[in-house]
């Protein structure tokens, strides 16, 4: 049995057409299912888990990379079989996980190959699938318990990934290898009379423990979070099962 959660933006009249034309598609391939929306006044924790408790083995996230991350954070057991129908702004993720935006998707969730995704891990009970960032204003890392970096710029950015696509991989993703979680910092030299440069420092750490005399505010995809120090990050020991597609580049 597969059970649909659709994102809140998603009620939106503009995506009306859009969620006709899945539905229908699912339809063709006898893959539809229960449906449930995620809204402000749902404590959807709850209700996944009564839910799931009647024997739904998939659940598919409708919507982005945040909706994405934040079911997996509500999913009472994630030896679930999750797929992924993306849509509208702020998907990065679909693309490494050769998944098509819109109806196209329904093709993957019928084909259902299935692979094991490794998940980051925030102070033993947050998950996430991507990667977090934050200001190197007066950071303190720990990497393995081995090394120790100190970044004191306003203008740094520290970024750890499981999962990354962005700039200063020319959006060619980046991840973890052999579990270990990908760290960068970014530079940024501005000079008054020319143009700015900016540099990259490249660590690989199984364990991180990043620690400042303030609280850190973290950026998870597009939310921000303010996390007690000091933050621990590693590998979870759970991976999630995800319904990819063929010309996926995950590896």
């Amino acid at each position: 049995m597969y059970y649909y959660i659709y994102d809140n933006y998603l009620n939106e009249a503009k995506y009306s057409n859009t969620l006709s034309k899945i539905e229908s598609r699912l339809a063709d391939f006898g893959i539809n299912g229960k449906i449930t929306r995620i809204s402000p006044l749902k404590n959807l924790k709850l209700t996944l888990r009564d839910d799931l408790n009647q024997g739904i083995k998939t659940v598919v996230v409708v919507g982005n990379d945040k909706t994405l991350n934040q079911i997996i954070n509500l999913l009472p057991n994630l030896s679930l079989t999750l797929g992924f129908i993306p849509v509208g702004p702020n998907n990065n993720l679909c693309n490494i996980f050769g998944i098509p935006e819109g109806e196209e998707a329904c093709n993957i969730l019928s084909q259902r190959i299935i692979e094991k995704i490794s998940l980051g891990l925030i102070n033993d009970h947050y998950y996430f699938i991507s990667y977090l960032e934050m200001s190197g204003d007066n950071i303190n890392i720990n990497c393995n318990d081995d090394y120790y970096i100190s970044v004191d710029k306003k203008n740094s950015i520290i970024t750890v990934s499981n999962i990354y696509y962005g700039e200063y991989t020319n959006k060619i993703p980046l991840v973890n290898n052999n579990n270990w979680l990908n760290l960068v910092i970014k530079n940024v030299n501005k000079k008054i009379f020319s143009q700015s440069k900016e540099f990259f420092s490249y660590f690989k750490a199984k364990k991180i423990k990043i620690d400042s005399d303030k609280s850190i505010p973290i950026l998870l995809i597009d939310e921000k979070r303010i996390i007690k120090n000091p933050i621990k990050v590693n590998l979870a020991p759970e991976k999630i099962n995800l319904i990819v597609g063929k010309n996926r580049k995950y590896n």
